[in-house]
């Protein structure tokens, strides 16, 4: 018959094992954690009568020690939250949030979608001066707001970066570093503090319909921000939709864009809290300058293209 013990008992008879016989029983005692009483100088032969009530001495505190835990908790067996002292319930817990969210690309009701081919500075315009300018205080719909910045501010073939920078000011906001190039240094600093941007690519990055090699329009897109993954989450107008892309390939894009467009770049968008929107208008547009006069339309998705942004 064999009998399993458990393992801090097996592990007392391992020390008792690697214990020189020759030792004094003092000198085991100590190795073994027992008191010298308890500890015989040889073992060998049958076991004798302190051997046999040494074993029965450390069961018995093994299974003492098991009736001490199984009493400590007999008592919260099938207990309730309430019972236990615990407010509320799982039903009502808060829910955890999602990780990883900016990861589908899809419609999103946050992203205004451009109404005409053209318009995807206007639409971007508004939705910055919603989230950091003062254009929700604004009476009129956000599809009004486009139109009256697309009629006001442009010719209608697009919209060019000194045109957007007074988009801005119109809405609230202001235009406070350009680049070019991508300045991922800049951007993720105006990001960290509550800034947004806005940035002229090559509509192929976001176009559905652009083939492999094929490149599309100068179009504007927002950066809302950075994903776990830290890529860039543009709000892209022209399929109303939040899109989740790495560095690199949104540098790459505003190079197309330079390169087959002859303009574009990045914008940093603050707050112009406490400045007039000519104020505003007026610092944007020097900054703004060193993007060149390139109008930003949209994709060529032409079905994408006439739902009113509310």
């Amino acid at each position: 018959m064999s009998v399993n013990l458990p393992s801090n008992l097996l592990r007392t008879f391992q020390q008792l094992a690697q214990v020189q016989p020759s030792a004094q029983p003092q000198q085991t005692a100590q190795q073994v954690g027992l008191p010298e009483s308890k500890v015989v100088s040889q073992v060998e032969g049958t076991p004798t009568a302190v051997q046999t009530e040494q074993a029965t001495d450390a069961f018995a505190v093994v299974q003492a020690l098991n009736q001490a835990w199984a009493s400590r908790f007999q008592s919260v067996s099938g207990a309730s939250a309430q019972d236990l002292g615990v407010n509320g319930t799982l039903a009502n817990a808060p829910q955890a949030p999602e990780l990883g969210g900016w990861d589908d690309v899809g419609a999103d009701p946050d992203v205004l979608k451009q109404t005409n081919q053209n318009n995807c500075g206007a639409a971007v315009a508004v939705m910055l001066g919603n989230e950091i300018g003062s254009s929700k205080t604004q009476p009129t719909s956000n599809k009004e707001k486009m139109d009256a910045l697309e009629s006001r501010f442009t010719q209608g073939q697009g919209t060019s970066p000194h045109e957007l920078s007074n988009m801005l000011a119109n809405q609230g906001a202001k235009v406070t570093q350009t680049s070019a190039k991508l300045d991922t240094k800049a951007l993720d600093e105006a990001l960290a503090r509550g800034g947004k941007g806005a940035v002229m690519v090559d509509s192929c990055l976001v176009d559905p319909t652009t083939k492999p090699g094929e490149t599309g329009r100068a179009h504007w897109v927002s950066v809302e921000g950075k994903d776990d993954q830290g890529r860039y989450l543009l709000k892209d107008p022209s399929t109303g939709s939040k899109i989740p892309v790495d560095a690199q390939r949104l540098a790459d894009s505003m190079e197309i864009s330079w390169n087959q467009h002859q303009g574009g770049g990045m914008m940093i968008v603050e707050s112009a809290q406490g400045m007039s929107e000519a104020q505003a208008a007026q610092e944007g547009g020097l900054k703004a300058v060193a993007l060149g006069n390139t109008d930003g339309g949209g994709s060529r998705a032409m079905s994408n293209f006439g739902r009113e942004s509310s």
